[in-house]
């Protein structure tokens, strides 16, 4: 396999993820009119589930892919995605789509957790910041474009169709893996499945007080976002009208990140992981702030450009957050890499879930939903990550920014 078409498959597969969050969007008021929803349902759980599922699918799929290897963690991932696919095209009832949703989330852990694991097998040190780095550029585009192909294909087939074509697409890569991309962990180096080791190690990563908070903060930041994606059918669709040209405006939130990890991959070389942290963090309360008084004068309906342009700065500021706060709770743990980024993606998961249910729960609509995740996912990450960060490593980032001179 030529190196173009490797990385070809790799951002198919990374991508797999953000479509299913994004690609389903703009068809969440569909299924909510098609089939009847009654408590303890609700519309946000087409997306707060699906994360759920994956949170949990996260947790399995590293030790599984460290004992049978990664092409078959990969293709189990798949497989399982593939089955919730088919529940949810078929449901007949929203609980039977929200389970159908849960177990693609199980699912779709495998090509997220096994393609990174390909991925530090195959290379190592500048070369894997360098894939990384590509992979990442490319994935720009995910969430700029995929509420509009959703868009396209429900407009010809129906909110089904759009499940439909995730079954099309997860068929497709797993076969496109499995005949074209080797196995990039030899039988020598798999470790078996000790529930004892795994436990221990666990703990060994949880216990240090320089991880478990970033983790947790990480949670909050997912969950500002996660948010976000449970009431944008709503904000667009109940509060501006505007259901159609959805996809239009969560393309430009998205440049948002986009810009945010252009500008990071430039500077972070020059100002370490901790100063874009603290600058997101910062922007991500400016604008949650903003946008609770703008709430707040409006009854909780402000102008679409105030909310597009405050939404931009809370989206800037989570592209300056994911993969830094990924870094810094990894940055101790060394041999406990492998181990530790499935420990990091499934607990900050869980908490992003819980974070994003309560606040959209107890939020008078959907601007009130996104500024209160905004504010306190910002207030509560800065306490958090202040106690994580070491003394040292907080003089340092007060000169970068110039505070002390």
């Amino acid at each position: 396999m030529k190196r173009t078409e490797r990385f070809s498959l790799y951002v198919a597969l990374t991508a797999l993820t953000a479509l299913a969050i994004d690609g389903v969007l703009p068809v969440m008021p569909m299924i909510q009119a098609d089939l009847a929803i009654a408590p303890p349902f609700s519309g946000a759980q087409i997306i707060t589930v699906f994360v759920l599922g994956m949170a949990i699918g996260e947790l399995l799929i590293g030790p599984f892919s460290d004992a049978a290897g990664r092409r078959p963690a990969v293709i189990a991932g798949l497989i399982v995605f593939v089955v919730g696919t088919i529940l949810a095209a078929t449901a007949d009832s929203f609980a039977a789509v929200v389970f159908g949703r849960f177990i693609q989330g199980a699912g779709v852990a495998g090509p997220k957790i096994g393609t990174r694991a390909m991925i530090r097998d195959r290379y190592a040190g500048t070369d894997m910041a360098q894939v990384m780095s590509v992979i990442f550029t490319l994935l720009i585009l995910v969430p700029m474009i995929a509420p509009a192909v959703g868009a396209v294909i429900a407009a010809t087939f129906g909110w089904r169709g759009v499940f439909w074509a995730y079954l099309v697409l997860a068929a497709g890569l797993g076969g496109w893996l499995w005949t074209r991309h080797p196995e990039t962990l030899p039988i020598e180096k798999r470790i078996p499945l000790q529930f004892r080791r795994l436990a221990r190690n666990t703990r060994t990563v949880l216990c240090r007080p320089d991880v478990t908070p970033v983790i947790i903060a990480t949670g909050f930041i997912f969950g500002a976002q996660l948010t976000y994606f449970a009431v944008a059918a709503e904000l667009f669709g109940a509060i501006y009208g505007l259901s159609t040209a959805m996809p239009g405006f969560f393309a430009i939130l998205a440049t948002g990140t986009g810009a945010a990890l252009l500008l990071n991959v430039r500077c972070v070389g020059r100002t370490g992981m901790e100063a874009p942290i603290l600058a997101g963090v910062v922007l991500l309360g400016v604008s949650g702030a903003a946008l609770l008084g703008a709430a707040a004068l409006t009854q909780g309906h402000p102008p679409l450009a105030v909310m597009l342009g405050l939404g931009w700065l809370g989206f800037f500021a989570l592209g300056l957050l994911f993969g830094n706060l990924n870094a810094l709770a990894m940055r101790p743990l060394g041999d406990l890499a492998g181990l530790s980024s499935t420990i990091i993606a499934s607990i900050s998961s869980l908490v992003a879930v819980i974070f994003a249910t309560t606040v959209e729960a107890m939020a008078a609509g959907p601007v009130w939903a996104i500024a209160w995740a905004f504010a306190l996912a910002a207030l509560l990450s800065a306490v958090l990550i202040i106690r994580a960060i070491p003394v040292s490593s907080r003089r340092e980032i007060f000169r970068a920014f110039h505070i002390f001179r």
